[in-house]
């Protein structure tokens, strides 16, 4: 699954509990609807965090190496050249 999509499918999850759960125990409309909208922007504002913690997790990235490090390899590969000339 696309990771864009992760924060609507937690929003719609959530957002589906809250509605049954507002039917089953018969919660006044208006009481029901700010409760849903509540609901909605907490589990969306999740989702973001949720994708977000996902994407850094699955992407590589290679590992720097030190300047310093690639720089002693080249003094060593041209004294290594150096003694093999002469």
């Amino acid at each position: 699954m696309k990771d864009r999509y992760i924060p609507a499918v937690i929003t719609l999850i959530a957002g589906a509990v809250v509605s049954g759960l507002n039917i089953i125990n018969k919660v006044e409309m208006l009481a029901g609807l700010k409760r849903l909208l509540l609901v909605l922007l907490i589990f969306y504002v999740i989702g973001l965090i949720a994708r977000a913690i996902i994407k850094k997790a699955t992407t590589k990235t290679p590992p720097k190496e030190n300047k310093g490090t690639e720089e002693l390899q080249e003094e060593k590969l041209g004294e290594s050249v150096k003694s093999s000339k002469g």
